[in-house]
């Protein structure tokens, strides 16, 4: 077999035991195995464990797959002047695909880091939306990408964790995006033009 051809293989191994790993784990809870898995994607246990060593590295390749396909598109949807409600939907999506994988996810040591790595995880494009932000005078100017990725991941990942309904989660994320304004009221005042 050609080398490419293997790569192609291996990355479709891949694809089909996240997909396998998100339904069981949404499925079956903490009880789900990595054998359950390996089966829902029609693969031997010791192909996903040439992929991925341990529940630990699967949880992580999900959790960044659902960042990819659902967060990030949703943040580039977003316009120059999008209105803040869209803003906080794209970190409510976020909170409830954390939600959806809760029982994979929880094993990660560290999903708020995780969290952050995947949000500047692509410097230019994050930068770009807070340098954007800030020029609107939306975020405050003295904050750099990687405090805003950090205060954002704090807030979700803690809401999450601290199992907040949705309307809780709303609230402490419009307390983060007023916190992140340069004065007081800057998003009511934006919305209302």
């Amino acid at each position: 077999m050609h080398p490419s051809q293997r790569r192609s293989d291996a990355s479709a191994n891949i694809a089909r035991i996240v997909a396998a790993a998100r339904e069981v784990f949404a499925r079956d809870g903490v009880a789900a195995t990595l054998s359950q898995v390996a089966a829902a994607a029609g693969l031997a246990d010791a192909t996903l464990y040439r992929h991925f060593s341990n529940r630990h590295a699967l949880a992580a390749a999900v959790y960044e797959d659902i960042y990819l396909t659902e967060i990030k598109p949703a943040i580039l949807a977003l316009r120059d002047d999008a209105p803040t409600e869209a803003y906080l939907d794209a970190l409510t999506r976020l909170e409830d695909a954390m939600f959806e994988q809760l029982p994979l996810l929880a094993s990660l040591g560290d999903l708020a880091n995780l969290t952050v790595q995947l949000i500047i995880g692509d410097h230019g494009l994050f930068d770009d939306i807070i340098l954007q932000l800030q020029a609107a005078g939306i975020v405050r100017p003295d904050l750099t990408p990687e405090e805003v990725a950090t205060f954002v991941a704090m807030v979700t990942t803690a809401s999450v964790a601290m199992n907040h309904s949705e309307p809780q989660r709303r609230r402490y994320l419009r307390l983060m995006a007023d916190s992140l304004n340069v004065a007081t009221g800057a998003l009511e005042r934006r919305e209302q033009c």
